[in-house]
């Protein structure tokens, strides 16, 4: 059967179990991104979306699916119903982070795809975004993001400008696998409580030798911005510390352990940001024991209703009908998107991080070769300008002529149009 004759038959069951409660509702077409179908749901006067909540579950088992998602319309004139696909699509984040490499600004991350396929940026030093928090119950995705997030950050930015602190607190090896040689480290990726203690007494030095040398150039007078910008870089690269697994960092059974943890991760998180040091944390549990106000938060499936709102800050953000495996919602400034996070796997982590080696190396090698050109006063030769990301380039062309045919389309003229298909 067509993929349009599935969207039809699903929006006549969605219709049909809607007027069995009395809602004269009609579907007006979608849309489709790679994990779900969007039915719009245009409510006939005095309904509210919040009626069509209850209903739902009934919906769901009429379509045959385990779950459906409410998503009101930002113009207020219905709602959106998200059901997952017969035929998903997998989100690949490589060809993502080339995609947008020649736009996106320093100390971007790439995330996935949003709802109407487009690439989902998050600059982490932003003041509205930092700390960030990822909270999701088992097999919602978190390590597979943060993974995602950390190779994407050392394919976005130069090892001079950016330092990650990678901390696996599991000690699984899911989230950080394979970035052992990464020459954006600032130390060796941690596994398990005993190393992540030890990256975050480093963190907290850093800290206190940034503070103490802040102080020390608190009375100094500038003649101008760029004389000022230059010396506010004496703290060094941007330091990002990520921690997958932060609840079993702070877990109760760790004794002294949490509260040293604790006690670290509140420093920095109150003072990093003034010192170019910032924080992503992942957990199962969004109580975490900490007192950050976190101003992103990035939420997978939860078991309940209750557990969503205090995941995603919000009430009604539905995410107890998220699909889990990297399906996300990202609260930001108020509002709710749902994105789905881009994969990488072990292989295209390891290419890529000999790739980042390699073009390291090379940048080297080059201002070498500068600096002994300009001492014998021969012809300058310039180095890399800027960032060049580096991504490996396997199929990037055939990807990106998928993606064209996938997410570039007209909409169908059909009795119900679905754009995206």
């Amino acid at each position: 059967m067509a993929m349009r004759d599935i969207l039809d038959r699903q929006a006549n069951t969605i219709e049909y179990v809607l007027h069995t409660h009395g809602i004269n509702a009609h579907i007006d077409g979608g849309r489709l991104s790679p994990r779900l179908s969007h039915f719009h749901i245009v409510l006939p006067p005095g309904v509210r979306p919040t009626q069509l909540a209850p209903i739902v579950p009934e919906v769901s088992q009429a379509l045959g699916v385990l779950t459906s998602r409410l998503a009101p319309e930002p113009a207020g004139t219905g709602v959106y119903l998200e059901v997952p696909r017969p035929d998903p699509i997998p989100v690949r984040l490589l060809p993502l982070v080339q995609r947008v490499a020649d736009v996106v600004p320093p100390l971007t991350t790439t995330l996935g795809l949003d709802t109407e396929g487009k690439p989902l940026l998050l600059r982490l030093n932003a003041s509205d975004v930092n700390p960030l928090l990822v909270t999701g119950e088992h097999g919602a995705g978190k390590s597979r993001l943060m993974r995602g997030m950390a190779i994407s950050l050392a394919l976005h930015n130069s090892p001079e400008a950016l330092k990650l602190l990678l901390l696996d607190v599991t000690g699984e090896g899911v989230a950080f696998k394979g970035m052992g040689e990464l020459p954006h480290l600032a130390c060796p990726v941690a596994y398990g409580t005993a190393d992540s203690l030890a990256s975050l007494r480093w963190a907290l030095r850093t800290l206190t030798r940034r503070d103490m040398a802040a102080e020390d150039e608190g009375d100094e007078l500038f003649f101008d911005e760029e004389e000022k910008a230059i010396s506010s870089q004496a703290d060094g690269p941007t330091l990002i510390i990520m921690v997958d697994g932060a609840d079993r960092l702070l877990s109760t059974s760790n004794g002294r352990a949490n509260v040293e943890a604790a006690d670290a991760l509140n420093r920095l998180l109150a003072a990093g940001h003034r010192h170019h040091i910032h924080v992503a944390l992942s957990s199962e549990r969004p109580d975490l024991p900490l007192t950050a106000e976190w101003k992103a938060r990035i939420t997978g499936t939860t078991l309940s209703a209750e557990m969503a709102r205090m995941a995603t800050g919000m009430k009604g953000s539905g995410a107890q009908g998220l699909l889990g495996s990297g399906d996300f919602l990202i609260s930001l400034n108020a509002e709710l998107l749902r994105f789905q996070a881009g994969s990488v796997s072990s292989a295209e982590v390891s290419k890529a991080v000999e790739l980042i080696k390699t073009w390291a190396t090379t940048r080297i090698e080059a201002e070498q070769e500068q600096a002994q050109t300009q001492a014998q006063g021969l012809q300058e030769v310039s180095p890399p300008q800027g960032v060049v990301p580096l991504v490996p380039r396997i199929d990037q062309e055939r990807e990106r002529v998928r993606e064209r045919e996938r997410f570039a389309q007209e909409p169908v003229p059909l009795r119900r149009s679905w754009a995206g298909e």
